[in-house]
């Protein structure tokens, strides 16, 4: 992944053991990554967590303060935690060089020489607190997802660029009046808005997962559509879903419905839409449904208060989804699919 100086920041490789290659120097001293990934996981979701409860570190979101986000985040596990790849943190009593090119994949981060200059130029969007502080979520969710997509090239930290940066943004929504959360945004989904981002910095992409993060009614869709996967067996984050967008053109078979919200399986990824985009009489089992997205997901919005209201003092509940008796159809593409992908995944490495 980085092209760093021999015995910066990891132990020494153990030739022919994938565990043993690359593992990052950490405070528990484990050695493989089958160790180290489970320990590093627990002690930071608790940091994450006492963050999301607002006991995390204060500042003004710039440089800084994503600095002391990350220092928080990894103060259990690593002892660079805070630390851009610029500087020069002690590292098991020996000062590390820092790292210039880092790479993921087919895609490169900014040099680490410019780091300071690209938080900088990342950070300007949210640089003025009067235009937040009269910001609309939609106005909000473009400031913060421009800043989301060049966090991402910049990709000023070692490790953990990810979460120190959506709990960066939840913060800044939380000061702004912005409920933010990312739970209904899946692994691949953010994988695809980084890319996308980072090969056209015009591109919606990232603006598209705030506005899911933020809308309410959009994260009922986004979570109605998790059940529906989980109801076919399925782990719903290691799937690509997001909500429709108004004038959207969508072609696939319907997972699961309710009189609100429904699943649609294309070819790419499952997007979450809103059930009067649907046609009133739904197709086949197995047959494609072909519509046009023109719902804003304002009405689940309204139609949950309204079934609030006439359920009081009885506690509402959800509609029954119905799941497609064409079922094991879509459950057999999704195994095809995850079996191409493997093998893609293995001919790749």
């Amino acid at each position: 992944m980085a092209d760093e100086s021999k015995g910066s920041y990891t132990y020494p490789d153990t030739p022919g053991d994938p565990d043993r290659t690359g593992v990052l120097r950490n405070k528990f001293g484990l050695t493989r990554h089958s160790e180290l990934g489970p320990a590093e996981y627990a002690m930071t979701h608790i940091r994450q967590s006492e963050i999301a409860e607002g006991r995390g570190p204060s500042g003004n979101f710039d440089k800084e303060h994503l600095k002391a986000i990350h220092g928080y985040i990894f103060q259990d596990v690593y002892e660079w935690a805070g630390h851009t790849r610029n500087e020069s943190p002690i590292v098991d009593g020996e000062r590390v060089e820092p790292i210039g090119g880092l790479s993921k994949g087919s895609t490169s981060f900014l040099h680490g020489s410019r780091i300071d200059f690209g938080l900088d130029e990342a950070l300007k969007p949210i640089r003025d607190p009067d235009v937040l502080r009269t910001a609309t979520p939609e106005q909000f969710a473009e400031r913060a997802g421009q800043v989301l997509a060049e966090l991402n090239y910049v990709h000023p930290f070692r490790e953990g660029n990810g979460r120190a940066q959506e709990a960066f943004i939840i913060e800044l929504g939380r000061h702004y009046g912005h409920e933010v959360d990312f739970t209904v945004i899946s692994k691949p989904r953010v994988i695809e808005a980084s890319i996308e981002t980072t090969n056209d910095p015009s591109s919606p992409a990232m603006k598209h997962v705030l506005e899911d993060s933020i809308n309410p009614n959009r994260r009922e869709a986004l979570r109605a559509a998790f059940a529906d996967l989980e109801r076919c067996g399925e782990k719903p984050f290691e799937h690509n879903i997001r909500t429709a967008r108004p004038g959207e053109e969508i072609t696939g078979q319907i997972l699961g419905h309710d009189d609100r919200a429904a699943s649609i399986v294309t070819d790419e990824r499952i997007i979450a839409v809103d059930r009067a985009d649907l046609p009133e009489r739904l197709p086949d089992d197995n047959a494609e449904v072909s519509f046009t997205a023109r719902s804003d997901f304002s009405r689940l919005g309204r139609e949950q208060q309204a079934t609030e209201a006439h359920m009081r003092p009885q506690q509402a509940e959800q509609p029954q989804r119905d799941r497609s008796a064409g079922l094991k159809a879509i459950e057999a593409e999704m195994a095809a699919r995850r079996d191409r992908e493997r093998d893609d995944d293995d001919r790749g490495r």
